[in-house]
């Protein structure tokens, strides 16, 4: 055995590390070997379990929870319950689901199949508990190439009380071809098959030529050190994705910088093509009046007993004010740019200073909470305030981080406000590195070009790298004011090579393909 000693600052030195590499497929091979044990010891344990009360009641998704009692359920679930990872398991399956819903426009897929699944099929147990309550007939089949792990998992399903129809099991070689997956929505891959990238792409290419068109494939993977127990999968073929280098629903959250005014060109040169533009103001930016290209978006940014006022003289003016904006973070703290405002106070303001301008023809964004769970409940707070009198038409939405995060909570605020359209004002995928800043963004791009409801979006990054609060990797200036492939891709154009200062490496994701490097991720088969 050899015992490799070496010291690492950063993720990236240990990835790229000679030592490193030679052992990692042996490392997955580990990883895989240890799941799989895992699973067929926890399958034993339950099936042991024998059921005491035939026609037993199942969970629901709410039962699913390790500090419940089992007191009224068989002793195979009882026992399933005190599986250590189920609470990872319902996490992260709520999250793709949740990413789904985002991309099907409110459709609720019904057929899934987990290819992968194991002796011990927790996603789809997962997937099925999640949603009986909301979709009837919701069926999930199961593949492995382990007959064994089939038969197990087969036994396993009736144990715990589903039907051949809700879960099916069959047992295939994923890169045999010999198979069908028309039939389902929604297809997911497990991490582990596919040991190597090169297995991984395989498998893929095989997948996707037996799936219908419109369906989902939602892939688990894993980055930075976690690649090194898990095989990642790089660049997708372009018969997975659709590239949009240019849309109309690009806007600019404008930050100006007094010490380089003429970084404020950039924005309105010949070649960008954003459509809009807001400046955390009830007024426009005089920089911008001679950019016709731009409609300029108010926002009523906390409080103020002017803003009424303001916009209408603009209207007055012959000004163009289609949208207004409403209350930045208002959950967040001041220290990073939030309003502060209780959701009482946010909403007797709203109705002096916001809903009259509704029979002026002018459509109305909600409050921009924050991405953490305190904003659902603030905005809960803040409708009931209203009592009625707030006539949305549209919710804002911010995130900072990574793009499974962004999906879910898309998906979130849909599943919440499905009257709604949604306006996503500031997101981005603050202090990472070059690579994982730049797949973010291809990916977060072509995900809202693609969504119906999504009818504009803005990224925050319109700043220089040395001055940007999000990480020097996000930013769409260089320090020198260059746009970086971020900043020329969002304005339409094709990557730079310009990199911003403090990030290493060279571009990793170009207009015109797009990179898959997160836990999870979805993309519709054509």
């Amino acid at each position: 055995m050899a015992i490799l000693r070496i010291i690492f600052n950063r993720p990236i030195q240990v990835l790229t590390h000679p030592g490193i590499i030679e052992i990692t497929t042996a490392l997955r091979y580990i990883c895989s070997a240890g799941e799989y044990e895992l699973e067929v010891h926890w399958t034993e344990k339950i099936l042991k379990k024998e059921s005491q009360a035939k026609g037993t009641t199942l969970l629901s998704h709410s039962s699913l929870d390790p500090q419940k009692p089992a007191a009224d359920i068989d002793l195979a679930n009882a026992a399933l319950l005190t599986f250590p990872y189920l609470e990872n398991y319902v996490d992260l399956v709520t999250m793709e689901l949740n990413a789904i819903a985002s991309v099907m426009n409110g459709a609720k897929p019904r057929r899934y199949a987990v290819l992968g699944s194991g002796p011990l099929p927790m996603t789809s147990i997962c997937i099925l508990r999640a949603l009986q309550n909301d979709c009837k007939a919701v069926t999930v089949g199961n593949f492995d190439c382990d007959s064994w792990a089939i038969s197990k998992s087969s036994i396993l399903s009736d144990h715990i009380g589903y039907s051949k129809e809700e879960m099916h099991h069959h047992c295939i070689d994923v890169e045999s071809e010999d198979y069908d997956l028309r039939c389902f929505q929604v297809v997911y891959l497990a991490s582990l098959v596919g040991i190597t990238t090169k297995m991984k792409q395989r498998a893929i290419n095989s997948i996707v030529k037996q799936m219908s068109p419109g369906s989902l494939l939602v892939l688990r993977g894993a980055h930075s050190l976690r690649s090194l127990l898990y095989p990642t999968f790089l660049i997708l073929p372009s018969v997975y994705c659709q590239n949009a280098p240019s849309s109309s629903k690009r806007g600019l959250v404008y930050v100006p910088n007094d010490d380089h005014p003429s970084d404020d060109s950039i924005w309105v040169s010949d070649t960008s093509d954003l459509t809009w533009y807001y400046n955390y103001l009830s007024t426009p930016s005089p920089v911008f009046d001679n950019a016709t290209q731009l409609q300029f978006v108010p926002m009523l940014w906390g409080q103020s007993t002017t803003f009424l006022s303001d916009v209408t003289a603009q209207i007055e003016s012959g000004a163009n004010i289609s949208y207004v904006l409403a209350f930045n973070e208002p959950d967040g703290g001041t220290t990073t740019g939030g309003s502060a405002m209780p959701a009482d106070m946010a909403a007797e303001i709203w109705q002096r200073e916001v809903e009259p301008l509704k029979e002026m023809g002018v459509k109305l964004g909600g409050p921009a909470v924050t991405g953490a769970p305190n904003g659902f409940v603030w905005l809960q707070n803040f409708f009931n305030a209203c009592n009625g009198n707030c006539s949305v038409d549209f919710m804002p939405v911010h995130w900072y981080g990574n793009f499974e995060g962004l999906a879910s909570h898309v998906g979130q605020v849909r599943g919440t406000y499905q009257n709604m359209t949604m306006w996503v004002t500031e997101y981005a995928n603050n202090n990472v590195g070059l690579e994982q800043s730049q797949s973010f963004y291809n990916q977060s791009s072509q995900f809202f070009d693609r969504i119906d409801y999504i009818t504009h979006y803005s990224y925050f990054g319109s700043f220089r790298s040395s001055v940007s609060n999000v990480g020097p990797n996000a930013a769409m200036l260089t320090e020198e004011g260059e746009l970086t492939d971020i900043g020329s891709w969002y304005l339409g154009g094709s990557a730079t090579g310009n990199t911003p200062r403090g990030a290493a490496g060279r571009s990793f994701v170009f207009a015109g393909s797009s990179v898959v490097v997160f836990l999870a991720s979805i993309w519709s088969v054509l």
